[in-house]
């Protein structure tokens, strides 16, 4: 039960929070190609990609 709750918590925390820095990490570094707007793609690459940059940002201010 305790790994279902944590399993929600990471995937609500990956693809709401992270998911918008993300997109415009992404949006920024491919030119404005991926994610594109009206086909699918994948949100937890997209949120990956918001997580990492805000890592290394609390990184470099806490240090």
């Amino acid at each position: 039960m305790l790994e279902i709750l944590a399993r929600l918590l990471i995937e609500f925390i990956l693809t709401w929070v992270f998911y918008w820095p993300g997109w415009a990490v992404l949006r920024v570094l491919t030119l404005g190609r991926y994610p594109p707007r009206q086909r699918e793609h994948n949100r937890e690459f997209v949120a990956v990609c918001g997580f990492v940059p805000c890592l290394i940002a609390i990184l470099v201010i806490a240090s």
